[in-house]
């Protein structure tokens, strides 16, 4: 018998492996001593005939996904993905009080296992380990279950009292430029070039989390944070390569905590941005994929037609929805079957590892309607009933109210559908802000278009939960909107702050940071000072224009008033049919009345006031909650042009 030792320290304990061969026993008697009685070296023979590593030291099985999870789960199934050189041969065992395996699921790939286990409530928190054997050879891996933390299903999500701050982290603020560029990834840092990456990361952000807390901001939404390899275009982070890794150029998966413990120190709710519809073509299980149906095929390259009107148009074809659903959202991004269970189980865990990891308080879910909607709501369920109160808005891009409403949970849809997702994003009040200062007024122009707007709000279960936005990482800045007139930019500020709903401010935004029209990295500009070699610091207020104090000013004075005045969170909201350039509508509650006059004209205007009496009643003064300048109610009150009043009825 032939014996070969391997001595391994792994990150629990030492491990040796023995592996026995006949003819040879003297390597055995050296190791042990010559006098060690044999039928103790025969049990140590046996005894280390398997080998030991924990699950980030693996062998012949390469992969183990998710790395660890929690007891106290509702769902008491939990996934394991294995992967290895033809492991479906192999046997799996657990000897642990609590857990048993209820099925060993394989594909048409024999390199893949799905093992499912069940944890009974009472399963206690503990390491133990996953005996795998295949012919001869054995290996155990050691993994754990944690405790959750208290209360972790019941967690409090964002809600319309919160004004959300979406980040792109690779623009925002480098704080750690060594991890740049990292050995192993495609792309580093190349600020000279748009679409390349610019070393924003955590760490960046982290550091202006009291900025945004000082500046009224009450939850952040950064985009994905999650892996991304891709050899183009990877700063935007949301072409996957690996879902249990924060990307290294971001930072680590423990800086993610940093992060979650920073916002929750300054009153900030973090939310994750979730992907179901596609992951990154340089993902590692691109080159072995689990299943033939793991993703969706074609012949060759087909992209979606992104016309989500399909899903609620009645007359719409199998054709058109098959090309909507199934179409790539881009050649570097291959669309996943969220229809495969096994994918669905997977992906499921991925975003609840996260959320119970890092202590996420709310969800953003990503070109929703791209996929099968029915089963994207059974997606998005399923992780919402491990955390009830968790609040979920969905990416619909479409262009009216009534499609909109449509996803909103709590519809009354007649084909049944519920969507799962309690928020919705009004890409309709987008393009109100983007045309409606720019315009003449008419029967439908101008701020006819507000009133317009809000009239077709019968069609949402909740006006409150509808998140409202001047612009994104996807669509032109507001500023090129307006041809930065601060005036007009100031009025697209107020009256956001103001609307029904809650506020999304894109980064940026606090100083009208420009843009370049028509293009996705026009969009995305890096903030000022985020970076040491920049010459100016936008964070302060000696690094800021005149023109940016203005409109950083403006809008702390509002979302800091919306913080601390619920009328403006979830009060009700009465409006006007505009006249000669001027619309006028109240938020107001059992306690406060708050009076929105929105001058389009470029000429100062009186407005009488006596048209308003229902809402004003015997009130008689207002202060303009931005200036503190009192304004009599009795009569009439000058409006300047191109001007929002906003005043506190007293």
């Amino acid at each position: 018998m032939k014996l070969c030792q391997n001595h391994k320290v792994t990150n629990n304990f030492i491990s040796i492996r023995f592996s026995l061969y006949p003819g040879n026993l003297n390597r055995m008697k050296k190791i042990l001593g010559k006098k060690t009685p044999i039928f103790i070296f025969m049990i140590l023979v046996f005894a280390t005939s398997f080998q030991q590593v924990s699950a980030n030291t693996l062998t012949w099985v390469q992969r183990l996904e998710p790395t660890y999870w929690w007891t106290g789960m509702k769902n008491q199934e939990l996934q394991l993905m294995f992967y290895g050189k033809e492991i479906n041969t192999a046997n799996f065992s657990i000897q642990y009080p609590g857990i048993s395996i209820i099925r060993k699921q394989l594909t048409d790939n024999p390199n893949y296992v799905f093992l499912y286990l069940h944890l009974d409530t009472d399963t206690k928190p503990g390491q133990f380990y996953i005996e795998i054997k295949k012919g001869k050879t054995r290996q155990k891996i050691a993994y754990r279950l944690q405790s959750r933390k208290p209360a972790s299903a019941f967690r409090k999500s964002f809600t319309p009292a919160d004004a959300i701050y979406l980040l792109m982290p690779d623009r925002f603020v480098n704080g750690n430029i060594a991890n740049d560029s990292i050995q192993g990834y495609h792309q580093g840092v190349n600020r000279e070039i748009p679409g390349a990456r610019h070393g924003g990361d955590i760490d960046g952000i982290i550091s202006k989390i009291p900025y945004l807390a000082r500046l009224g901001i009450t939850a952040l939404w950064p985009t994905p944070l999650l892996d991304d390899n891709d050899t183009q275009y990877s700063y935007h982070q949301y072409a996957c390569t690996d879902y249990y890794k924060i990307d290294p150029r971001l930072g680590t998966n423990n800086d993610y905590l940093r992060l979650s413990d920073s916002c929750h120190v300054h009153g900030i709710k973090l939310i994750i941005d979730v992907v179901p519809n596609h992951c990154g073509g340089q993902h590692w299980w691109m080159k072995d994929l689990p299943a033939k149906n793991w993703i969706n095929t074609w012949p060759t390259y087909t992209s979606s037609n992104y016309r989500i009107t399909a899903w609620t148009d009645p007359h719409a074809s199998e054709t058109d929805l098959y090309r909507l659903t199934n179409g790539w959202f881009a050649p570097n991004m291959p669309d996943l079957n969220l229809q495969n269970p096994l994918l669905f189980d997977y992906l499921k865990q991925v975003y609840i590892y996260w959320i119970e990891r890092a202590n996420i308080d709310g969800m953003r879910v990503d070109t929703y309607p791209y996929n099968d909607i029915h089963t994207a709501a059974k997606f998005i369920q399923s992780i919402r009933n491990e955390y009830p109160n968790m609040n979920v808005v969905g990416e619909c891009w479409v262009k009216t109210p009534a499609e909109i409403a449509y996803y909103q949970s709590g519809n009354n849809n007649k084909d049944g559908f519920d969507s799962r997702l309690t928020t919705v994003m009004d890409f309709c009040l987008k393009d109100v802000f983007s045309e409606a200062f720019n315009e003449k007024e008419s029967w439908d122009g101008g701020m006819a278009r507000f009133y317009s707007l809000y009239a077709q709000d019968f069609v949402y279960p909740n006006q409150n939960m509808i998140m409202n936005f001047l612009d994104n990482h996807d669509i032109d800045r507001y500023s090129i909107s307006v041809k930065r007139n601060i005036q007009k930019y100031k009025m697209g500020l107020a009256m956001l702050i103001t609307s029904r709903g809650f506020p999304q401010i894109y980064y940026g935004t606090e100083i009208m940071l420009d843009g370049i029209a028509g293009s996705y990295e026009g969009n995305r500009f890096d903030f000022p000072c985020g970076w040491n070699s920049d010459k100016r610091n936008a964070f302060t207020r000696e690094g800021r224009t005149s023109s940016e104090n203005e409109v950083f000013d403006y809008l702390r004075t509002l979302l800091n008033y919306r913080k601390k005045n619920p009328v403006l969170q979830n009060g009700k909201m009465k409006q006007f049919i505009p006249e000669n350039g001027i619309y006028v509508n109240f938020r107001y509650n059992n306690t406060k009345t708050i009076m929105i006059i929105a001058n389009n004209n470029d000429a100062s205007t009186e407005l009488d006031l006596r048209r308003f009496n229902e809402m004003i009643g015997n009130k008689t003064n207002g202060i303009e909650i931005t200036t503190g300048t009192p304004y009599s109610l009795q009569g009439s009150v000058s409006v300047p042009a191109k001007t929002v009043l906003i005043l506190e009825v007293e």
